[in-house]
């Protein structure tokens, strides 16, 4: 052995007890070095590290001997020069966390195998690489961050000994310094590996980028020991409190986010569907796609359970990222905003939908079929930002969402005591959905409506001159607008994704009728608990329009809820029947409920605009083709056999109705998108005798309640029905008839004197004027058809005093305006084009007349009407009838003419009679003489009961002082009755006795 006195490190030889001592074999086979310079002459394949240390054939050394040795062994810059010529690279390796690591995986595998205790070796290897991670400036200008990189590369899934090596050493460095500091430290050495990172992933798209991305970035949060790995990952894809939606795109989780079927940016060339046809998918692109967006998923979920700190950063994260795209959700709504002042300020779709995707794939608890969905409080969005953290709310600015229903000024609105996760992913999620897929299926919309009127003037121009540079243009223009379309519906519609929303959204339909419904006992003993989930499936049955008691909770839900689960079954009905809705039966129940429940409801849903979505909603239920869609047929019963399916028709109804009486401006446009929906699902309704049925209780609740504070439903509805027919019908004429003009000074050449600008405006009007025509025609034949549906099987009530003279007028009208002498003014080229099918409207009308043929009330109202009838109305009719092949409608139609002219005659004996009544006796709004006068309570004025009852349909006031009024109100006059009907009956005495 070396003498003590000519090598200071000797003395550690001399050291220590058997307990510390360390096999000089194991530390040659794992350190592979020896301190035995004999062992170098015999061409080992070790560093002989005698002459740096000490020179020693023990078969044991001393801990601290052999940490000396490996603390100088890490120091060496010239391995080569302490070996043989024989040594192996792993012992000749310079950087020192690789050489460690090799150390480390060389230990485990001769514990295991030999069953050997290593643990003294480990500890040294472990402390030595704390050190590095601690003092990287000692081992200078080595890149410990490379090093790591590269160990991570090279690690596979059967490799466990990198991982266990991160770990330990990642603890090791916790434990030996304080947490900040700690951090500090690994941040130093990983933040640049992260840098390195996310450069490759800025250049990749999602073809090209590589798997082991997420297998690297799944080091730092794959195990819970080594939880500040995740809380470092999550710091250093933070961007600054004060940034902007587009700041959080360049982040390492956000350049994950970008990558897309879309556009990393909102301004960038589409990179796919170069070569397309318009109903083209690509399943190899979907697949990829899913993988994608489940690998960033897989990396978010483990940061969500990796530590309590690693989950507030991460919710932290989110919450902030959503708040700064907040402006996402106005983007749409405002016609006016410059797209491009937005673009920079706001993520682009890539990066949203990925992150609703993403939110969407953790709330998979939540739905079919552990339903964790019954745990989420509905009051998250009552909590204001003073109370956020203390009540582990972290989205901000929930307490200022628009609510389902409204809360009065100064009104404090109940919280829960805390709330857990799965309430804050599901209102999280909610709110992602809100900001990424409705403004990106706005713009699908607005682009599918920019391609079909690029392919129509395209169409013209090639059919005209093929090789004009306009065309090809054009053409160019075409495909660019097309692969905008095919990119934005193939990322929306990708199928992983697809059942993701789909069952997300039945959880939240559940979800909505559960908290809707919740008993008041229950209710009560949640205000104890200050828990307001529902907790467990009831699933009760709606037993009326409202339920019993509506929760005080009701205005902190969120209108978003329902607009986002409408939006998704609106964007159903435009796609191809390959969407998982179709095959997933269940949503269907729910889906069904839920609309029934909030749609008819204004107890729940304050907002009418909202109701009306969800009718529009409903209509993707139906098991029918749809106008203007590409599905197939839709297979579901829920129509038919679903439990609640009875108060489909009063739900419709009252949403029908509610859109009349917002108090609100109504746009034409929108009162069209309105009810079209509703008109299809009525058309629908009246092939189901049970549904008819419904249609005929509601009438007669109608005639039982004619006088009801609240005028009933039914007779809202068919007064409203009758106001749009006469306003469809007017404005139709009116707009075909200036068409008319246009058409024909166009087609007698007044318009080539005119310059290039005005003749340009003359084309524009008469565009518009055109959309304005087809949509009166087509809604207003919608209207005509529901009224002619009706009156099939309900006839009374519209010959009830207070409606007849309405319905027989407007139908005069009508037919006077299609039949009569001044037809022709409506006569426009190609009436295809504005839906003008004016044969099929006398039609219709015609078999109205019939239906309420038999009451003798409508048959004198119709000869009564001044403005439209005429003993030549019906021949008009006759001869149009018998041109446009009418049938057994002509001989019923010359019946009705008889039946009609026959009671005209006696009236107006009977009207001559009566000409001279007091002008006491008539009534002040129409003049007629009154047969059941009643006094207004304010005004003190006496009216016909039929005049007011009609007039307060669409006006509840009072109409001579406008004051509040209702049916319940008025006063008979039974004198003044009784004074007209004995003058009456008086003026018939006189006229039997002259004659």
């Amino acid at each position: 052995m070396t003498n003590v006195d000519q090598n200071p490190f000797a003395a550690l030889l001399q050291l220590g007890t058997k307990s510390d001592d360390v096999s000089h074999k194991l530390v040659e086979e794992v350190l592979l070095f020896t301190l035995n310079k004999a062992r170098s002459v015999d061409g080992t394949n070790l560093l002989c590290l005698a002459d740096v240390v000490v020179d020693t054939s023990d078969e044991s050394l001393s801990e601290d001997l052999v940490a000396h040795a490996l603390f100088e062994r890490l120091m060496l810059n010239e391995t080569a020069q302490y070996s043989s010529g024989k040594a192996s690279a792993e012992a000749l390796e310079v950087r020192a966390i690789c050489y460690l690591h090799g150390a480390y995986t060389r230990c485990e595998q001769i514990q295991a195998a030999q069953k050997v205790n290593c643990s003294t070796v480990i500890a040294l290897i472990l402390n030595n690489a704390s050190t590095c991670m601690r003092q990287p400036d000692l081992f200078a200008p080595q890149s410990f961050a490379s090093q790591w990189l590269e160990l991570f590369e090279q690690a596979d899934e059967h490799d466990t000994s990198t991982l266990e090596f991160l770990v330990r050493v990642a603890c090791k460095v916790v434990e030996e310094d304080e947490p900040i500091e700690a951090l500090g430290a690994l941040k130093a050495i990983f933040y640049p590996l992260l840098t390195e990172l996310q450069k490759l992933i800025v250049k990749e798209n999602l073809v090209t980028i590589k798997k082991n991305i997420f297998w690297i970035l799944g080091f730092f949060v794959r195990d819970k020991r080594a939880a500040v790995l995740g809380e470092l990952l999550i710091d250093y894809t933070t961007p600054n409190p004060k940034a902007k939606g587009g700041d959080y795109m360049d982040t390492l989780l956000g350049n994950l986010l970008c990558i897309s079927i879309l556009p990393k940016t909102q301004g960038a060339k589409y990179e796919f569907f170069q070569q397309i046809s318009l109903n083209q998918t690509d399943p190899a692109l979907w697949a990829v796609l899913a993988r994608h967006r489940d690998s960033i998923f897989q990396l978010v979920k483990q940061l969500l359970v990796l530590s309590p700190e690693t989950k507030k950063k991460t919710l932290h994260w989110l919450a902030n990222c959503l708040d700064a795209n907040v402006s996402r959700g106005h983007l749409w709504s405002s016609i006016n905003l410059n797209l491009e002042q937005t673009v920079h300020s706001t993520a682009s779709d890539a990066f949203m939908t990925n992150l609703s995707a993403v939110l969407t794939r953790l709330c998979a608890p939540l739905c079919q079929p552990s339903l964790k969905v019954l745990l989420v409080d509905p009051t998250y969005s009552a909590v204001e930002d003073k109370d956020r953290l203390a009540k582990g709310v972290s989205l901000l600015k929930a307490h200022d969402e628009t609510c389902l229903l409204p809360t009065q000024e100064g009104e404090e609105r109940l919280t829960a005591e805390k709330y857990n996760f799965v309430t804050e992913i599901f209102f999280m999620t909610h709110k992602c959905f809100e900001l990424a897929n409705r403004p990106c299926l706005e713009r699908l919309s607005r682009a599918m409506r920019e391609l079909q009127n690029t392919q129509t003037a395209y169409e013209e121009l090639v059919s005209s001159d093929p090789n004009n540079d306009l065309t090809k243009n054009l053409f160019r223009t075409l495909l660019e607008q097309m692969q905008q379309v095919l990119s934005i519906r193939n990322a929306l519609s990708e199928p992983t994704n697809d059942s993701d929303v789909l069952k997300f959204f039945e959880a939240s339909a559940i979800w909505l009728t559960e908290v809707a419904m919740l008993p008041r006992e229950v209710y009560e003993q949640c205000v104890d608990k200050r828990d307001f989930s529902p907790q467990i499936l009831r699933n009760l049955e709606l037993l009326s329009d409202t339920p019993p008691f509506v929760a005080p909770y009701m205005q902190s839900v969120p209108e978003s809820i329902i607009d986002n689960i409408a939006t998704y079954l609106n964007f159903c009905r435009r796609l191809n029947s390959d969407l998982y809705i179709h095959l997933y039966f269940s949503a269907h129940d729910a889906f069904f409920k839920m609309i029934l429940l909030f749609m008819g409801s204004s107890e729940l849903v304050k907002n009418p605009h909202l109701r009306a979505k969800l009718a529009e909603a409903l209509e993707f239920l139906l098991p029918t083709q749809i106008l203007g869609s590409n599905r197939q047929a839709f297979n579901t019963r829920v129509f038919e056999n679903h439990p609640d399916r009875q108060k489909v028709v009063r739900s419709l109804l009252n949403v029908f109705v509610s859109i009349e009486m917002t108090g609100q401006s109504v746009q034409f446009e929108q009162k069209f998108n309105y009810r079209r929906p509703m008109y299809a699902i009525m058309e629908f309704l009246w092939t189901k005798p049970e549904h008819v049925q419904n249609f005929r209780d509601l009438a007669t609740e109608a005639e039982e309640s004619m006088e009801a504070i609240e005028p009933p439903i039914f007779l809202r509805f068919i007064n409203l029905l009758i106001n749009d027919a006469i306003f469809l019908l007017d404005e139709s004429l009116s707009n075909l008839e200036q068409i008319k003009q246009l058409q024909l000074a166009q087609a007698n050449g007044e318009w080539n004197n005119l310059s290039h600008n005005d003749r340009l405006q003359q084309v524009t009007n008469l565009q518009h004027l055109g959309m304005l025509a087809r949509f009166d025609n087509i809604l207003g034949r919608d209207t005509i058809n529901i009224l002619k549906l009706l009156t099939t099987e309900i006839k009374s009530i519209f010959c009830h005093n207070s409606m007849v003279d309405r319905i027989a007028a407007m139908l005069n009208y009508f037919l006077l305006h299609l039949v009569g002498p001044k037809k022709d003014r409506f006569k426009v080229k190609d009436k295809k084009e504005f839906d003008f099918d004016p044969a099929e409207t006398v039609l219709e009308i015609c078999r109205i007349y019939i239906n309420l043929s038999t009451d003798n009330s409508f048959c004198l109202a119709v000869s009564q009407d001044g403005r439209s009838y005429s003993d030549q109305l019906f021949d008009y009719a006759d001869n149009i009838l018998i041109r446009i092949g009418g049938g057994q409608l002509i001989g019923d139609m010359s019946e009705f003419a008889e039946k009609v002219k026959r009671m005209g005659v006696q009236y107006k004996e009977e009207q001559e009679l009566l000409a001279d009544a007091p002008e006491e006796y008539l009534d002040p709004i129409i003049s007629t003489l009154m047969t059941d006068p009643v006094v207004l309570p304010s005004s003190k004025v006496t009216v016909d009961r039929s005049t007011i009852a009609r007039h307060l349909l669409s006006d509840q006031t009072d109409p001579f002082n406008r004051e509040p009024l209702t049916m319940d109100k008025v006063k008979s006059n039974e004198a003044l009755k009784q004074e007209i009907h004995q003058w009456i009956e008086g003026k018939r005495n006189e006229a039997r006795s002259k004659s």
